[in-house]
């Protein structure tokens, strides 16, 4: 079999699946959408990306016909990154998230939404499912499976002072429509509805206060 050969097989199978091809991946370069290596890197032909969207190695963004899809500017999606919209889901994610960096999994199915705000961090093996709403600089940290939770907008997690930060989730077990605050933190292990609220200070007692 030839090369030319390989490359139109390789893209006849993303074609069948509604994906882009690596030729197309590479052309998202004059959109300002950097895609490091467009081999092993899928994104659906209804995903919306937008100008300085990174997609490390392995980043997946599935959406079929029904869905929809939209990764907002400058949004990171590491390798570990998998984000599903299927049979009429909806996800949405904001300016300069960081998705999947050490795994992460989003995923909205018929009538469901997620929306990530601006700096939102999903990491380390999270997973979000079902309807969830996470305001900007919110995060969800370790291998937590979270369904309908709600994380309160604030500053991201570089912001000097935890008390104006986003709301955060951390640990690992499973969170059922937790409802975090701003600069709020619930530290599970197991089930998150035994966990209680605490503030963001407490883990960093030394943090300034600046009022903001």
């Amino acid at each position: 079999m030839t090369d030319h050969e390989l490359w139109h097989r390789l893209d006849r199978i993303r074609h069948e699946r509604g994906l882009l091809t690596p030729g197309e991946l590479v052309l998202l370069a004059d959109r300002g959408v950097a895609v490091l290596d467009p081999f092993s890197v899928l994104v659906a032909r209804r995903v919306t990306l937008s100008a300085e969207t990174v997609l490390y190695p392995g980043a997946t963004v599935e959406c079929d016909a029904d869905s929809d899809c939209a990764i907002g500017p400058g949004t990171v999606l590491y390798g570990g990154a998998r984000i599903v919209a299927t049979g009429g889901g909806r996800i949405t994610v904001g300016r300069r998230a960081r998705i999947g960096e050490g795994g992460a999994v989003v995923r909205a199915g018929a009538g469901e939404a997620i929306e990530l705000g601006d700096e939102a961090r999903i990491a380390n093996g999270a997973e979000l499912t079902g309807r969830c709403r996470l305001g900007a600089g919110a995060q969800v940290l370790g291998p937590i499976s979270a369904r309908a939770v709600e994380l309160a907008a604030g500053r991201p997690y570089t912001h000097p002072d935890p008390d104006g930060r986003g709301g955060v989730l951390k640990g690992h077990g499973r969170a059922r429509g937790t409802r975090v605050g701003v600069g709020e933190v619930v530290n599970g292990n197991g089930d998150f509805a035994a966990a209680p609220v605490e503030r963001q200070r407490t883990y960093h007692p030394d943090a300034p206060h600046l009022g903001d």
